[in-house]
């Protein structure tokens, strides 16, 4: 995962350098106008994710509590079920995908992105039996994915830059715990996935990895986006929930070895299994937030990465909706707050 954040491919080098940048406006969440800290529970959605841990840490070690939050971290299976549950209203706030969070958008959720949680280097995978050794021989083939999510757009723009498509293949509806299942049964012969279920299917040497996000650093990157409703009613609490992530990510640079136990169990791994998994993936700390909310060259900015993101659905979608301006999904005033302090 699906998963978690910008990262761009070479193409958006020149698309970063050469458009201008536009942000959303808002007033500074430590303005006299703010709003209380919200006084429910504050639910996040989540995937089971290595790029997580600092979610972990902050719930585990009480950072959001003493930050005054209640805060829920309701996981999902499922990227498709989390997406809907997001959309109808069911949680504040959610650690998402940039495909997700402008595919969401397009259907017409009012959402933003705060925060830059990483970008998969690795940690996404598509794997198949030892047969099958390149994109190329995957064509007619069956491939277990999760449709219309993170796992479909991977596979796709896989295909597509080797010269081929979904449509030359059978796809089997499976989400990315089940897909290895399937793969493994024999009843697909590819199947896209991420941490930890990756590193589980490919353990025993039977199968093996023929596309990464290695391949394309950047392409996939994970977020926290809250409904834009609850950003103008709850501005000091987003500021809040963000310095407590902050707060925990350092404590994993001073403290790893409780910091992986922590991972471990959320991974139901061993803290070195879940040490491996990161090396998959890129956290993101303040310095490189202050980056991607910034309209930087290179694999850096989140402005260029959903630029990209969006020219990808809009090729892909029926037409019938226009395509939302991708840098107002971006609320780097939070961000910019913090840096400042």
């Amino acid at each position: 995962m699906i998963k978690n954040s910008g990262r761009l491919l070479p193409a958006i080098l020149l698309l970063a350098a050469v458009v201008g940048l536009s942000s959303c406006s808002r007033s500074s969440p430590s303005s006299s106008e703010e709003k209380a800290l919200y006084p429910g529970t504050l639910t996040i959605g989540t995937v089971v994710w290595p790029g997580y841990i600092a979610l972990y840490i902050a719930r585990d070690k009480g950072y959001f509590r003493e930050a005054g939050l209640n805060v829920e971290l309701k996981s999902y299976a499922a990227l498709s079920e989390l997406s809907q549950d997001y959309a109808a209203g069911k949680m504040q706030g959610r650690a998402n995908l940039n495909l997700d969070a402008v595919i969401e958008k397009l259907k017409g959720l009012d959402h933003q992105i705060v925060l830059a949680i990483d970008y998969s280097n690795g940690a996404d995978g598509i794997a198949a039996r030892s047969d099958i050794q390149t994109l190329a021989d995957v064509k007619g083939k069956r491939i277990g994915l999760e449709p219309n999510t993170l796992e479909e757009f991977f596979m796709a723009w896989a295909l597509e830059q080797n010269g081929s498509s979904l449509k030359d293949s059978i796809v089997v509806a499976a989400d990315p715990e089940k897909a290895p299942q399937l793969l493994k049964a024999g009843e697909v012969d590819v199947a896209v996935t991420y941490e930890p279920f990756l590193s589980q299917l490919l353990a025993d040497g039977q199968f093996h990895t023929i596309y990464s996000s290695s391949d394309a650093p950047g392409l996939i990157a994970d977020l926290l986006t809250f409904r834009t409703e609850f950003i103008q009613a709850y501005p000091e609490t987003v500021e809040a929930f963000i310095r407590a992530y902050f707060r925990a990510l350092r404590f994993w640079k001073e403290h790893p070895e409780e910091a992986l136990a922590i991972l471990s169990k959320e991974l139901n791994d061993t803290p070195a299994g879940a040490s491996k998994q990161l090396q998959g993936l890129h956290v993101l700390d303040e310095n490189d937030n202050r980056t991607a909310f910034t309209f930087a060259a290179g694999l850096q900015s989140l402005y260029g990465n959903l630029r990209q993101v969006t020219r990808f659905v809009g090729e892909h979608q029926d037409g019938s909706s226009a395509l939302p301006d991708s840098d107002q999904l971006i609320d780097r005033s939070f961000i910019q707050t913090i840096a400042h302090d």
